[in-house]
């Protein structure tokens, strides 16, 4: 089972040491300590394009080479940030009380190390599979360049930072959004985009890119920063992923399901996804989660009944006559309409792929 642990519980729950690491949710206003650069600093030059997610690291010497602010926001929590992402942040923040809207900033950057203890820690108190699931691996996480910013709302004085709470406004962050392009930011993780980008939609979550142009282009067109930068898997580059509607299921949990088939797809050496589909609620009946449990009892009977699934349709392209020799593909044909079944127990369960074909 999903720990309950919210947005805020999660900064700090690390404990003061990783605090000024971890403040990836909750920030205050700069109206604390003035920004100092970092004694550990070097102004050597990065690069504000760097691509870093879960499959393309930091890349080598960065850490060495960021130059690194720090200042205590209004919440009086310590807050570190890449210097010209901070002075951009300033000046998107000076733009947004103009039109009286207000947001508060936390720490953008997040060292290797600190993500290192934040694993540990958490493996300790959930488990393997929640930090899996939940936890940036060490040395992947956008965090770790200091570009990566994670605002807040402030709302008639008071800070609005729990996730729950911040998704209630979605007309302020529209406002928000429509100005982060002139400042150098784009809106990092786009609504129903986790196959490119390996996360759910973060209407809080920016990224400066130092490039204006280049950030219009991207919220112009609705893009990803992997997608603008061509380094999209070739295996479902091309794919359109339809989440249908759900009364059921939010599009967090129908990532977090589309998460676990793309881990097993992506494994198929020389396939191409193009289309892939949440099969709709009525798909989701007593009768598959019996199937599910079905395969359950057969492979893991002790585990906890599922009393939920969910369904996936898709289409892919089988490897060609070469790379398909020794498989059970026939080659260089088109699959349609294969399905992924997956169960799990609870809502904050972990989704399980049972089974998958015709």
């Amino acid at each position: 089972m999903k720990a309950n642990v919210s947005r805020r519980t999660f900064v700090m729950s690390s404990g003061a040491t990783l605090m000024a690491a971890l403040m990836s949710a909750c920030g205050g206003g700069q109206s604390g300590d003035a920004a100092t650069p970092s004694d550990a600093a070097k102004q050597a030059g990065i690069d504000y394009m760097a691509l870093v997610n879960k499959t393309h690291a930091l890349p080598e010497g960065w850490e060495d080479a960021v130059e690194i602010v720090h200042f205590k926001n209004t919440e009086d929590w310590d807050v570190d940030v890449e210097a010209k992402a901070y002075d951009a942040y300033l000046a998107f923040k000076e733009d947004l009380e103009a039109d009286d809207v207000y947001v508060d900033l936390d720490s953008a950057y997040r060292s290797v190390a600190a993500q290192q203890e934040i694993v540990d820690d958490f493996t300790k108190k959930y488990g393997v599979e929640y930090v899996k699931q939940y936890v940036a691996v060490p040395g992947y996480s956008e965090h770790h360049t200091g570009l990566a910013l994670d605002l807040f709302l402030i709302i008639d004085g008071k800070g609005v930072y729990e996730n729950e709470d911040m998704v209630l406004y979605p007309e302020l962050w529209s406002k928000i959004h429509a100005k982060l392009a002139d400042h150098g930011f784009i809106l990092r993780y786009l609504p129903q985009k986790k196959i490119e980008t390996g996360y759910s939609y973060e209407p809080w979550h920016i990224r400066y890119l130092d490039d204006v142009e280049a950030a219009s282009k991207i919220m112009e067109e609705g893009i990803t920063l992997e997608r603008y930068l061509d380094e999209l898997d070739p295996m479902i580059a091309d794919a359109e992923v339809d989440y249908a509607s759900s009364k059921l299921y939010t599009e967090a949990d129908i990532d977090s399901a589309l998460e676990v088939v793309l881990a097993e797809f992506t494994s198929w050496t020389g396939c191409t996804l193009k289309r892939i589909s949440y099969a709709g609620d009525d798909a989701c009946t007593a009768e598959e989660i019996a199937w599910m449990n079905e395969l359950r009892e057969a492979n893991t009977p002790d585990a906890e009944e599922f009393d939920q699934t969910l369904v996936f349709t898709s289409d892919f392209h089988s490897p060609s006559e070469k790379e398909a020799e020794g498989t059970a593909w026939e080659p260089d044909a088109d699959y349609n309409n294969w399905t992924w079944h997956l169960g799990r127990v609870g809502a904050d369960g972990g989704w399980q792929l049972m089974t998958w074909g015709y």
